[in-house]
């Protein structure tokens, strides 16, 4: 899953995963963590000996905002929905969600991966850099840009995905997240979009579900599902 963002300062900040292993941070239990960063020169960390996992009770606008103070925002793409470019410039944070449990851990203040991050905070992850080996267990990877309201979530969505590839594979996997995300503090009205990686492109699947109503984390929370999965 790899969506473009960038440094205002310029220079691409969102690269494939490196060679080089990093070994997992201790575990931190609870329902929501984060992967903090230590943010040094404008910049945000990229080293894990500067990064530890904190336990959090709900995700705010002070969280969402602290990628800010390292430049990491939106950055326009020529391969991504041109519809997003309104999004540029606000903050941008990568998210997971493990079904079922809801437990979520936020990556703040760091350049760390989705499969980096995860590596010994969620069951059944397996990452091996050197032999391309990214096992997500059972959870789903999504981006957040903007605040608690404005802005937007992004969800990979794929039906043929298998259940270990990171993605949303069918309409209960996205009300599930929305539930959890609007639990943790979102704002029901914050948008949610079905995308399809490795950039900023809106799924078909998408674009119908918002045609019938389904735009907000609080539409796929409170309205019956249609069959579309």
């Amino acid at each position: 899953m790899v969506f473009k963002s960038d440094w205002r300062g310029g220079g691409v900040s969102y690269e494939p995963p490196r060679e080089i292993y990093r070994p997992p941070v201790v575990r931190e239990e609870g329902r929501l963590v984060a992967l903090v960063g230590r943010i040094e020169g404008g910049e945000v960390s990229r080293s894990r000996r500067l990064e530890r996992v904190e336990r959090l009770y709900k995700i705010d606008g002070n969280l969402l905002g602290y990628n800010l103070d390292g430049r990491r925002v939106l950055m326009r793409c020529e391969r991504n929905d041109r519809a997003f470019d309104m999004y540029i410039e606000m903050s941008f944070m990568k998210g997971v969600t493990e079904r079922e449990t809801g437990r979520t851990l936020m990556i703040a203040g760091s350049t760390a991966h989705h499969i980096e991050a995860m590596d010994g905070q969620f069951n059944g992850v397996m990452w091996e850099p050197e032999n391309n080996v990214q096992v997500f267990g059972n959870a789903v990877r999504w981006i957040n840009v903007g605040d608690m309201k404005s802005g937007f979530i992004g969800l990979d969505y794929r039906v043929e995905a298998a259940v270990t590839e990171g993605v949303a594979r069918e309409l209960r996997d996205v009300k599930f997240l929305a539930q959890t995300l609007c639990e943790l503090g979102y704002d029901g009205k914050k948008q949610l979009f079905l995308l399809n990686p490795p950039y900023i492109v809106e799924r078909e699947e998408g674009r119908k579900l918002r045609a019938a109503g389904f735009v907000t984390l609080l539409d796929y929370v409170k309205k019956e599902l249609p069959k579309i999965s």
